[in-house]
């Protein structure tokens, strides 16, 4: 009697513990979700890509590799940075479709997934192609409210159907944004001469003795006056340090006009940087061009000639907008950098 009365307590435990279990099964969160990626071929393609268009109502940047370098095509071929395309086609191929929203064409806007064609409309477009092969045509849309993952809804160009997706996609369509920015970099401490001519105005020549200098001087100072300030004119130098674009033409657009102001820059190495200024459209581009220093007999080394040629190939055939902030370190008149010395009525 004993021993059934414990059978049965036994079992009734396993039934209430079986049951509790089953419970906590079905009410457990579902932290993973089936996802279905969105171009699966696309990793396995990304060395054939050849072209990118990534493109909205207000831009449009094309990109296209030629024997093997990426150019943008719509700034006159200018290289593009090669790690944003890379970041691109991954970002493109870790897409996963999370689930359909909707095939109703007025539901578009709402999702930020319609026509480019259409005033008003939110959506970028991303064409991705090898060769003749169309590899990704879609519309990015909006990101949902709310979300704490990144998702995005999307639309394929052939498709009706919008879809919400996990994933980044962080393409810029405007063309500055793939340009590789950086023009030149050489420290002013490498400078030892910088002389800015501008038609019809004073010649400004500043230079140092050595490198270990930190202040330059002002050259052909008046004799009743002095540098108004050393900190002013030690800071001109920095030009080149890290310049970076904001814009960038053809040559071609500018150098049959005059030059509004010549900068030649001279290292202690016996480089040589000539900065010409012109103003196409209401702009200031400037042309650079490195060569040996051309008051000096004396011959560069190879590794003197091997920094001509290669700013000479980066910077050859382009024409620059460089930040305000730089600009103005050039735009200088002498009248500005000088002062009366104090005792200088006296005398």
């Amino acid at each position: 009697m004993f021993k059934s009365k414990i059978i049965i307590i036994f079992f009734i435990a396993l039934v209430i513990s079986a049951t509790a279990w089953k419970v906590s099964i079905d009410n457990k969160p579902q932290s993973e979700i089936v996802t279905t990626s969105l171009f699966p071929a696309l990793i396995d393609s990304i060395n054939e890509i050849t072209e990118i268009t990534i493109e909205d109502r207000k831009f449009k940047s094309i990109l296209r590799k030629i024997e093997g370098s990426w150019y943008l095509h719509n700034k006159d071929n200018y290289p593009a940075s090669t790690s944003g395309i890379k970041r691109l086609a991954l970002e493109l191929s870790n897409l996963a479709i999370l689930e359909t929203k909707t095939s109703l064409a007025d539901k578009y806007a709402k999702l930020g997934v319609n026509d480019l064609s259409l005033e008003g409309s939110l959506a970028s477009k991303i064409t991705v192609s090898a060769g003749e092969k169309k590899l990704v045509s879609l519309l990015v849309g909006l990101s949902p409210k709310g979300t704490s993952t990144a998702q995005r809804y999307i639309r394929l160009s052939d498709a009706t159907a919008a879809q919400l997706v996990a994933g980044q996609i962080t393409a810029s369509t405007n063309p500055i944004d793939w340009l590789d920015p950086q023009i030149i970099d050489i420290d002013s401490k490498s400078i030892r001469r910088l002389t800015i001519d501008v038609p019809d105005e004073q010649k400004i020549i500043i230079s140092k003795k050595t490198e270990s200098e930190d202040f330059f001087n002002l050259q052909e100072v008046p004799e009743s006056f002095e540098m108004k300030s050393k900190t002013i004119i030690s800071s001109i130098p920095a030009i080149l340090m890290d310049l970076r674009l904001n814009n960038v033409v053809s040559a071609q657009l500018v150098t049959d006009l005059e030059p509004t102001q010549k900068t030649r820059i001279t290292t202690f190495s016996g480089l040589e940087i000539l900065l010409k200024d012109y103003i196409w459209e209401n702009k200031h581009y400037t042309v650079f061009e490195a060569s040996q220093e051309k008051d000096t007999d004396k011959p560069l080394d190879e590794m003197q000639n091997a920094a001509i040629e290669k700013i000479n190939s980066k910077l050859h055939g382009w024409a620059y907008e460089i930040p305000a902030y730089k600009r103005r370190m050039i735009n200088r008149k002498f009248d500005d950098l000088i002062r009366p010395k104090e005792n200088s009525d006296q005398m």
